[in-house]
């Protein structure tokens, strides 16, 4: 069986896992580096706004704000990583999801250095 591959800019991969009927499954492989950028944007967006005891507003350490608000954040830069990318691929292939996709998290073979998203549609 081919499994096409589908590049998404960047280092993100899109692989498409299951093909049955109208059912499909694909496999987004997303690198750290990139969803650290994505943390980091955002932090550097709401660092002007951030009030935090001990500081001035706006002057809070970026250390300090990735230590408390840096998972959160990563969460959020996966999820719009991956709906990203499926749109994207749904605009490129011209399918269209019946129902919304369900999505589960998944590591990557290099642990927390690589993470993978798999999204079914």
């Amino acid at each position: 069986m081919c499994v096409p591959r589908i590049s998404m800019g960047n280092d993100m991969q899109v692989t498409e896992t299951l093909n049955e009927g109208l059912k499909r499954g694909y496999a987004i492989t997303v690198t750290a580096a990139e969803l650290d950028a994505k943390v980091n944007e955002k932090l550097v967006e709401a660092q002007p706004g951030i009030e935090m005891k001990g500081f001035r507003k706006g002057k809070v350490p970026m250390a300090l704000l990735k230590k408390q608000y840096g998972e959160r954040l990563m969460g959020e830069a996966m999820q719009e990583t991956i709906d990203g990318a499926m749109n994207q691929h749904f605009e490129d292939s011209g399918d269209r999801p019946a129902m919304q996709p369900e999505i589960k998290g998944k590591e990557g073979e290099e642990g927390k250095k690589g993470q993978r998203g798999q999204g079914g549609g």
